[in-house]
């Protein structure tokens, strides 16, 4: 797609396009400065290994011999794996309906700290407030401990071999986030990009609309087009100029020859009517043609070449 052609075509319906434009620029300018906020606190916690009694501090200390010690989780492979399971349970949707109901913010993240390993985790909670996001995130750090005790108390180890959080950092203050609101005006220009496009296809179907209906009056003008006359004066009807050219593109119409007969056919295109000089022609010679107008006929008169032919000589006219 060519972006000067492009130009040229949203210049050319610009008073479709610009209304759009100016609409979605002061649509996104509302949203960016007075649309809804967010803001985002964080927090960080350390789970610490429990100190696991030694044989000389149960030699000391009998008593430590004889404690639960039944710790799933000390006895994984991994570490790291009741950070794993705190992170999931943190991250249920069970958590967000709770701090929804608490009437806190239900945008949250639980992740690992220090480039995802290790034993620290991150919290961040998102409110429409500072307040709201500061909240949001101390409750999230209350149900991290809770959780992390319910973890391993499981079997009813002894808290002597459970793993302990530590905080790292408290949630002081929250921060805006602007890329919320850069997002929401992006949204803004997404759908004023396709209402400008919706806006030029309007502008061509009245543009082509326009010119069909000027083409459909330049071949066939209606007859109230042209300039209107005065009215017709004492009820008389002012004859159409358009009936005689419609009268004379039919073509040359039969009429009935003065002199002829009821008998005889009419006369046919390209057939020359009888002068006066010649008679009618009847049955008789003698009977009065019903067509003429004269009262009296005039005797069948035969021409002189015809009489010399069948006479055999010459003959006078009397």
């Amino acid at each position: 797609m060519d972006p000067l052609a492009v130009l040229k075509t949203l210049w050319h319906h610009k008073f479709f396009v610009l209304p759009v434009v100016l609409l979605t620029l002061l649509a996104a300018g509302y949203v960016y400065q007075f649309g809804p906020r967010s803001y985002e606190a964080s927090m960080s916690y350390a789970v610490v290994n429990p100190i696991v009694p030694t044989s000389e501090d149960i030699q000391k200390k009998p008593e430590l011999g004889l404690v639960n010690k039944d710790n799933p989780y000390l006895r994984s492979a991994d570490p790291a794996l009741v950070i794993d399971v705190l992170i999931t349970r943190l991250n249920s949707l069970a958590v967000g309906d709770k701090l929804q109901s608490a009437g806190l913010g239900n945008e949250y993240a639980v992740s690992r700290g220090l480039g995802g390993n290790g034993f620290v985790v991150d919290i961040r909670g998102v409110g429409d407030s500072a307040q709201q996001a500061v909240a949001t995130t101390e409750a999230l750090g209350q149900l991290l401990e809770s959780n992390l005790l319910e973890m391993q108390s499981i079997n009813g180890a002894d808290k002597t071999y459970y793993f302990a959080p530590l905080m790292v950092s408290k949630p002081d203050r929250a921060t805006e986030l602007y890329s919320n609101r850069l997002r929401a005006a992006i949204i803004v220009f997404l759908v004023g990009a396709i209402l400008v496009f919706g806006a030029v296809s309007l502008a061509r179907v009245v543009e082509v609309a326009g010119r069909k209906r000027a083409a459909r009056k330049a071949a066939s003008p209606a007859a109230g087009d042209g300039p209107a006359g005065p009215p017709p004066a004492d009820g008389l009807r002012i004859p159409d100029p358009s009936a005689g050219i419609q009268k004379a593109s039919r073509g040359p119409e039969s009429t009935r020859v003065p002199g002829q007969g009821r008998g005889q056919a009419p006369a046919t295109r390209g057939q020359a009517p009888a002068t006066r000089g010649q008679a009618p022609a009847t049955r008789g010679g003698r009977r009065r043609s019903a067509g003429s107008p004269e009262g009296s006929t005039e005797p069948y008169a035969t021409s002189t070449s015809a009489s010399q032919s069948s006479v055999g000589g010459p003959h006078s006219a009397p």
